[in-house]
């Protein structure tokens, strides 16, 4: 029980260190297919949950730290899974629109309810037992440094869609 609690103290500690200093990204060309497929590598996809990927493949490239998106998409993707327990379809979609390339990860899970959806990017906010509430004021700290930004819809009971926007090349 002291190694479980210890771990999970380590990882409280490591998370608030990480998210007070969210590196400078360092950017590069980068192609966003390829991190969404990185990224579903790190993440462990329950047998019952069905995964569809639609990755418009004429894409532009974006100009990001491909290290930190993976890790935003990580995130999102870890949240939706968790939030389908008994099970679901998680949907990772990606196109063009304007100077931005959009992301957006819809699930089937719990959704979230409209009383605190204003407040689920806020530092701190979290509705898990065991969370911290930085995974998704990491996400967003992260976007907005590469000129992106983070939007959710949700209903509850029906699911929630998480779309990333980050600049494209030419942006």
């Amino acid at each position: 029980i002291m190694d479980k609690e210890v771990d999970s103290a380590n990882k409280v500690i490591s998370d608030l260190l990480g998210f007070s200093r969210v590196a400078k990204p360092t950017v590069s060309p980068a192609n966003i297919g390829s991190i969404i497929e990185d990224a579903l590598k790190h993440v462990p996809m329950l047998e019952n949950i069905k995964l569809a990927t639609d990755v418009v493949p004429s894409l532009p490239t974006v100009m990001v730290d491909a290290d930190q998106i993976r890790q935003v998409f990580v995130n999102i993707i870890l949240n939706a899974v968790e939030a389908m327990p008994e099970g679901g379809r998680l949907e990772i979609g990606a196109r063009s629109k304007d100077q931005f390339v959009e992301v957006e990860f819809a699930d089937t899970g719990c959704g979230i309810p409209e009383a605190i959806i204003s407040k689920i990017f806020d530092p701190l906010f979290t509705t898990k037992a065991k969370g911290i509430g930085l995974g998704l004021a990491m996400c967003k700290s992260i976007l907005e440094r590469h000129g992106g930004e983070i939007q959710v819809k949700s209903k509850e009971g029906k699911g929630a869609i998480f779309t990333a926007s980050l600049p494209t090349q030419a942006g």
